[in-house]
């Protein structure tokens, strides 16, 4: 697994001190240290992921551009990636763009684009993009899950808001509950 995560900064003509400075680096940031004499082929996918992301890492990028990074990948995976993907943003300062169909994903960003076709449709904080839910609809796009909670919450009676904050909706919850009883 090492040889992968070098293989660019060797492209690139590193020396050989350097390169093994940013192996460790690498994947330290990605949480696979401990796996640093693995055989590729015998990671799960998560950390097959993980793996390629080490190597871009190892370049050190200011700016990383992760398409589908978790299309192919369980909960399990996805949450993985996402939690590397959120560290090396507060803790690298490396910007990410992520492109993504899980919208649940898509809650993490700062900012989020809605594109249809390769024109930008919608753009804002995901709050701002979610609350327009109805037009999601006809990119085929949904709400993220506690969206839909919210909505099935509000069709069955309880007086919750739209929110995608978890604790806002539980405190929304328990007030609603002891109104009731």
């Amino acid at each position: 697994m090492e040889d992968d995560v070098a293989f660019g900064a060797e492209n690139i003509g590193l020396p050989r001190e350097e390169i093994g400075r940013r192996i460790d680096f690498a994947l330290s940031a990605v949480g696979m240290e401990d796996c640093r004499d693995a055989t590729v082929s015998r990671l799960s996918g998560g950390q097959k992921q993980r793996v390629a992301i080490a190597g871009v890492l190892a370049l050190k990028p200011k700016i990383l551009v992760l398409d589908e990074s978790t299309a192919m990948l369980d909960p399990r995976g996805r949450r993985e990636i996402m939690d590397v993907v959120k560290r090396l943003n507060a803790e690298e300062h490396i910007t990410v763009v992520l492109i993504t169909h899980f919208m649940e994903e898509a809650l993490l960003a700062d900012r989020a684009v809605v594109m249809n076709r390769g024109e930008i449709v919608m753009q804002g904080s995901p709050a701002d993009i979610f609350e327009r839910h109805e037009e999601l609809l006809t990119y085929n796009l949904t709400l993220p899950r506690i969206g839909e909670i919210c909505k099935k919450l509000q069709a069955g009676g309880l007086a919750v808001p739209d929110t995608l904050d978890v604790e806002t909706l539980a405190e929304a919850i328990g007030r609603e509950l002891k109104i009731k009883n």
